[in-house]
């Protein structure tokens, strides 16, 4: 059994038509809803750290026509979608000549050397009223919360997050201040992925007993608690 309260089955591997999804349980799902409801069917897609092309082949088949970037050709599987490979860190603006309708950026910022000029990047490469759907890990989450107070670093980003490339820990309250400073108008933030105050999934003692920190945690936290993730809906302004 799997809700928001409480969790009996451990996290499993997810695919989209048989492409690995390299993010959290259900934030491909979660963002594709965002799509659908801000940014109208037909429109130029720009997926910003495409990883294997999930969720480009989820966007493709909604109806969107997408490009794909990443630094790494050698996990892109869907063959029919344009795929650039290019250094991000590097700058997207001037590797990228194209502007687009919206931009996808999933588990992205946190593993660039400059967030801020990854926005400003993502802001660039978008037609006037062109939405940004981008999530992030929730550094603010209950259970980070906890993390941080036993160990004084936050969940997702301790020394063997290093292996995958998390660098760039960003809180709420720093990306929307960066990105209000950038010119992005901010429609909407919402929790992402699956982060269930309760794991059961193992009923050793020493779990059992970190279940009763989790709720507390959840009970005593406020502000961006909930969310394995954070996903944020921006937009370019017409102007």
């Amino acid at each position: 059994m799997r809700n928001w309260l409480f969790t009996t089955e451990p996290k499993q591997l997810e695919y989209y038509r048989g492409i690995l999804i390299k993010a959290d349980t259900g934030v491909h799902e979660q963002a594709i809803a965002l799509f659908h409801q801000y940014v109208p069917p037909g429109s130029r897609v720009l997926d910003v750290g495409a990883g294997t092309g999930a969720f480009a082949r989820r966007l493709a088949d909604s109806g969107y026509r997408v490009t794909a970037i990443d630094e790494n050709a050698d996990e892109w599987v869907p063959e029919d979608i344009p795929f650039v490979k290019l250094n991000i860190d590097l700058g997207i603006t001037n590797q990228v000549s194209q502007q687009f309708d919206a931009v996808c950026c999933l588990e992205v910022i946190e593993h660039v050397e400059n967030p801020r000029q990854l926005l400003r990047d993502l802001y660039g490469v978008l037609n006037p009223g062109g939405r940004l759907v981008l999530s992030t890990p929730n550094v603010t989450s209950f259970l980070s919360r906890l993390f941080f107070l036993r160990n004084g670093s936050f969940h997702q980003f301790g020394d063997a997050d290093l292996s995958y490339g998390h660098i760039s820990p960003l809180t709420s309250f720093e990306l929307l201040t960066a990105a209000q400073d950038i010119g992005w108008r901010v429609l909407e933030v919402r929790p992402g992925g699956y982060l269930p105050v309760f794991d059961f999934s193992s009923l050793r003692p020493k779990m059992l007993a970190f279940n009763i920190l989790r709720g507390l945690a959840y009970l005593v936290a406020r502000g961006e608690k909930r969310g394995w993730c954070l996903l944020f809906v921006m937009e370019k302004p017409l102007r």
